[in-house]
């Protein structure tokens, strides 16, 4: 049995999909869903968005199941410039990113931690079977959504990660923590330069009433928009990887993966 996890129900249904006999389990702080994929058993866990969230309801589903590794799928911003829209990424490490209480601003952000990550095999060549480019980088989690492109471009230069997310390393610590494997597989939703979530975006040297003018200045139905067109090329681009990656091509499945 092996753990599929993803922040949001719409990038978990990308694998949900796949699955046959689907049926959830429910445990007192978070549930699960168990299918049969390819003969094997998978559980399918909604870890919510960023590091606390996450960690937390990956600690309560492995008190109901004990898999043998985990795959972390979804979207990711992209800070590698040569990132585009839909592109793939196999996490070689997972680098927590830990703000400064005292030094505000981006450029004094820390490592809190770093996970190396199982590697996932022939990512590269089951995306280019599907038209898909995909390649290898760092995902930067941080706790705070990044959407403005000098902040991704600071954040790039210093820690050269290639995406930056909200929940890999957290969950890598806890998957650490129990010793399992997690290996991460994630899609661009925002390239580098995009800035239709710089409105949400967290500016630690800027005060709460300016990022409150932010927003309200903002047309909140044109982000959203922006968003879901954008969203829904990275569904795209991973629903079309996965039907491939743990369903068709079964030569190209790694064995530690299904």
């Amino acid at each position: 049995m092996f753990m599929i996890a993803a922040a949001l129900e719409e990038e978990l249904e990308t694998a949900k999909c796949l699955c046959r006999d689907l049926e959830k389990i429910h445990g007192d702080k978070t549930k699960l869903w168990q299918g049969v994929l390819h003969r094997e058993t998978v559980v399918f866990l909604r870890t919510g968005i960023g590091p606390k969230r996450s960690a937390e309801r990956l600690e309560a589903a492995l008190q109901l199941a004990k898999p043998s590794h985990i795959l972390v799928i979804g979207y990711a911003g992209a800070l590698d410039p040569e990132l585009k829209l839909g592109n793939l990424v196999e996490a070689g490490k997972a680098i927590a990113l830990k703000l400064d209480d005292n030094l505000p601003g981006w450029e004094h952000a820390r490592i809190d931690g770093e996970f190396e990550l199982m590697p996932c095999e022939s990512v590269v060549q089951v995306a280019a079977a599907e038209g898909l480019r995909a390649s290898k980088g760092d995902v930067l989690t941080s706790a705070h959504v990044l959407g403005n492109p000098s902040h991704k471009r600071l954040l790039h230069d210093r820690f050269h990660a290639a995406v930056v997310d909200m929940e890999t390393a957290a969950l890598a610590r806890v998957a650490l923590s129990e010793k399992i494997p997690l290996c991460c597989i994630r899609v661009v939703s925002d390239e580098a330069e995009d800035a239709f979530l710089a409105p949400f975006s967290y500016d630690p040297s800027a005060g709460i009433p300016a990022r409150a003018v932010q927003l309200v200045q903002t047309g909140m139905a044109e982000t959203y928009r922006e968003w879901k067109k954008h969203s829904s090329v990275a569904k795209e681009s991973l629903t079309r990887f996965l039907s491939r990656y743990l369903i068709r091509d079964s030569k190209f499945r790694d064995s530690r993966l299904i």
